[in-house]
């Protein structure tokens, strides 16, 4: 399967699966490691908010074979808009909130002030520690797969664990980079999503503009930032209680020759 066109741009056609109630769910298998190898294709997806999804949709991630779903979203999040038809299947579910509070905030930890995206994503890791561990440790686990985590837009929380996985992986900066902009393209879909939910439906026209695109140098500078702070994400999970069985068990099972 094609992950590149010949104009450098990533080549969604294969990666998206074609479901009515998300928009932004989607295969991270196929990437090219920086040893010569390949993350493996239907094993971990990521994905935008599930609770709008479909009976149909649910037919396709039953044929996939969808074992487990990590939620990223708060409290309120999950509250608010629920859990739709994926909350009645057999399938196994992690709440795992990055943050404490609705609309991105902690007041134990302030976001930083200057709200710049790859400084927010670097802060996600202190407020979010203890999920972001969590979900390393349930995508690490071969009993779980295939695995989905998301949150609301499937760019911010979703793309610092994506970025953290690949990362783990040994999957080229490039790759990790243009799988956080495969998100640039579903936005409109996403915000006209958003525009319906209880939650954030009279909040979408007032979030600034840099919190809405995903911007290839946000992902750029955070890798750049996360290497510069932590040594990279292998380092920043152990240092966060991942235990290092659990990270060699994640490459063993979502890496291939």
């Amino acid at each position: 399967m094609p992950v590149t066109r010949h104009d450098g741009r990533m080549d969604t056609r294969d990666r998206l699966l074609p479901l009515v109630g998300a928009c932004n769910f989607r295969d991270l298998g196929g990437y090219p490691t920086v040893d010569g190898r390949t993350t493996r294709w239907g094993r971990l997806f990521r994905s935008d908010a599930l609770h709008e999804l479909t009976e149909d949709d649910l037919r396709l991630l039953h044929e996939v074979g969808l074992a487990h779903v990590i939620d990223l979203r708060t409290r309120s999040e999950v509250e608010r808009s629920g859990r739709g038809l994926l909350g009645e299947a057999p399938i196994a579910y992690l709440h795992a909130s990055v943050l404490q509070e609705e609309g991105g905030e902690s007041a134990a930890n302030p976001a930083p002030s200057e709200d710049d995206p790859a400084e927010r994503y670097l802060w996600y890791l202190e407020v979010g520690r203890s999920a972001l561990a969590q979900s390393l440790e349930v995508v690490a686990d071969p009993k779980n797969h295939p695995t989905v985590f998301h949150c609301a837009a499937g760019k911010d929380r979703t793309g610092v664990l994506a970025a953290l996985v690949l990362d783990i992986l040994g999957v080229e900066h490039s790759m990790i980079v243009a799988d956080y902009a495969i998100t640039a393209t579903r936005m409109h879909l996403i915000l006209d999503r958003l525009r319906r939910d209880p939650l954030w439906g009279e909040r979408v026209a007032e979030i600034p503009p840099e919190r809405v695109h995903a911007a290839p140098e946000t992902m750029e500078t955070f890798l750049v930032l996360l290497y510069e702070r932590h040594g990279g994400a292998r380092e920043w999970a152990l240092a966060a209680g991942v235990p290092a069985e659990s990270l060699q068990t994640m490459s063993a099972q979502l890496v291939i020759d």
